[in-house]
């Protein structure tokens, strides 16, 4: 069964879909001083802001519950441009990708911060139904799911909602993923953990922020919006996996599993013998380019040389962007296909969660 992208909406610090994903390509960046905290290195007294990639306007002044908000409900609002949201059948499936409240530094109650599932859940009721009516979409959506995870968050949703759809429980599925690591409430950790990118912590990260919002559904379901020039894709294959090497852990990562999740990913969509391009979330941090520098090497190792890879790495344009990184990346391979400028008709969407789960999404353009 041929599950097609019907439509996608973005929020991101380079703008909407078309806009974000343009500059992005051009190599534009809006990395800019976050208002929220300031860092003096050492040997220094005066404070200099922190840089982060925040979206424009929308979610100034907004923190926690609100900030999220702001970002689903512009991805909403994206989409809706390309479809008509009212539409919305009652029997489609919602999936929410977003992060761990408790991570980002939420105030939950004590009962909320000892049970996991009940706090994703909690989160993700407030968001979705704060950002259908911000975004004046009437919620009619009978069945949703919450997926988490780090990183990996999206990957999971999307291998929700694509069991959903092939074994025919769901007609339609519209999967969100959003997080945000520069807030005012997440930053202050984040400088504490040295995982931001300083003058004195070179290997940090650029905190970012985005949501997307992404209408799949089989191919025999009747088209939700008109059939343009630009050539429609489809989902070829979600893989996920587990590492036992976690930030954090005794040892380094070597990038095995997350070579397993991308050669399982290629076999399930038959394109084991493709050129790649792969799209990861590789963000500055040395974990991570521990990692991407193993899978490197394991790819060469199973035949595929540097003839056969190119590499995209969003973060460079819209920062860290947590549980929302898996669904960027997947707009730029989107766009690069419908637009041309893929280096390969095979994009592989790789993350990586700092707590180990692993996963490969696999897209091309629909036969």
């Amino acid at each position: 069964m041929s599950l097609v992208i019907q439509a996608l909406g973005m929020a991101s610090p380079l703008g909407a879909l078309i806009q974000g994903c343009a500059a992005l390509r051009a190599g534009i960046s809006q990395t800019r001083p976050s208002p929220y905290l300031t860092h003096a290195c050492e040997r220094e007294s005066l404070g200099q802001s922190v840089m982060t990639c925040e979206v424009p306007v929308i979610t100034l002044g907004f923190s926690n519950v609100g900030r999220l908000v702001a970002l689903v409900a512009a991805a909403l609002e994206d989409l809706g441009t390309r479809v008509n949201l009212s539409s919305l059948p009652g029997d489609a499936l919602v999936v929410l990708a977003l992060p761990d409240p408790l991570e980002r530094g939420f105030p939950l109650t004590p009962e909320l911060e000892e049970d996991e599932p009940r706090r994703h859940e909690a989160l993700g009721r407030l968001v979705l139904e704060r950002a259908f009516e911000v975004a004046g979409v009437s919620w009619k959506a009978k069945a949703w799911r919450i997926a988490s995870g780090g990183h990996a968050a999206f990957p999971k949703a999307l291998k929700a909602a694509m069991d959903a759809l092939v074994e025919r429980s769901h007609g339609h599925c519209l999967i969100i993923a959003v997080d945000s690591l520069c807030g005012p409430d997440v930053l202050p950790g984040l400088l504490e953990q040295r995982r931001l990118k300083t003058a004195d912590t070179p290997t940090g990260f650029i905190p970012g922020e985005g949501s997307v919002a992404l209408w799949l559904s089989s191919e025999q379901q009747a088209p939700l919006v008109p059939r343009g020039k630009e050539p429609r894709v489809t989902l070829r294959a979600v893989a996920l996996g587990d590492d036992e090497r976690i930030r954090g852990g005794d040892l380094p990562p070597d990038g095995r599993m997350l070579a397993k999740c991308l050669t399982s990913a290629l076999h399930t969509a038959e394109a084991d013998d493709a050129c790649l391009l792969l799209i990861g979330d590789h963000n500055g941090e040395e974990f991570r380019a521990r990692e991407w520098g193993m899978l490197m090497l394991h790819l060469r190792a199973a035949g595929m040389g540097h003839e056969r890879l190119a590499s995209w790495l969003p973060a460079i344009g819209f920062g860290d962007t947590g549980a929302a990184s898996g669904a960027l990346g997947l707009c730029a391979a989107v766009r690069g296909l419908q637009r041309g400028y893929s280096p390969t008709p095979t994009p592989v969407i790789l993350s990586s969660s700092d707590e180990g789960a692993r996963a490969a999404i696999v897209v091309s353009p629909l036969r």
